[in-house]
């Protein structure tokens, strides 16, 4: 039997809250982008076969034109969760604006980085031979006491501040020279 890259458009009825089926097919991800109107809030859903391991994956994207309003934008975000709970198991999920954001190979590169079965167990299987016995572990741990940290926290911050007022005091002498050079 064979799967097909099967796909679903919604988009909103008019100006209202209510969602419509803007189209279906069976032509993927590449028929479902060309649908997609810069001036509307839509929400696409597609099945395509992993790269990886050959098994279906589904693709939500949510799909806000450019040319949307700011004031619809903002309603229809509120409204993303809710398709993703309608449109439940989606292996991955696409916030899209522009064309580039849906570009076919973007997306199945997105969807091969997600599926987690991109194995090559032989170019690694030299990895983990056994080399032999290991040479015990060794540890660079000190105890620390906590009164000769304070001390010296505090030794710190003394010295900290002398340098400062040092600094102040050089910037304060430049800036009178330069005043008396100046009259």
């Amino acid at each position: 039997m064979v799967q097909r890259e099967r796909r679903a458009l919604f988009t909103y009825e008019g100006n209202s809250n209510d969602i419509r089926v803007a189209g279906t097919g069976e032509g993927g991800l590449e028929e479902m982008v060309e649908e997609l109107s810069s001036g509307k809030v839509m929400y696409g859903f597609c099945r395509v076969k992993d790269p990886n391991s050959g098994l279906p994956k589904f693709v939500l994207i949510n799909w806000t034109g450019e040319g949307v309003n700011d004031v619809r934008k903002g309603a229809c975000a509120n409204h993303v969760s809710t398709m993703a709970s309608f449109l439940k198991g989606a292996h991955v999920t696409i916030n899209a604006r522009a064309e580039e954001d849906v570009e076919p190979e973007c997306i199945m590169q997105k969807v091969a980085r997600a599926s987690g079965a991109n194995y090559a167990f032989h170019k690694e299987s030299g990895r983990f031979q056994d080399t032999g016995p290991q040479a015990p572990v060794g540890s660079v741990y000190q105890k620390t006491n906590a009164i000769s940290e304070i001390k010296r926290v505090g030794k710190d911050s003394f010295w900290a501040k002398a340098e400062k007022e040092e600094e102040n005091r050089r910037l304060e002498e430049k800036r009178r020279v330069e005043e008396e050079r100046q009259r």
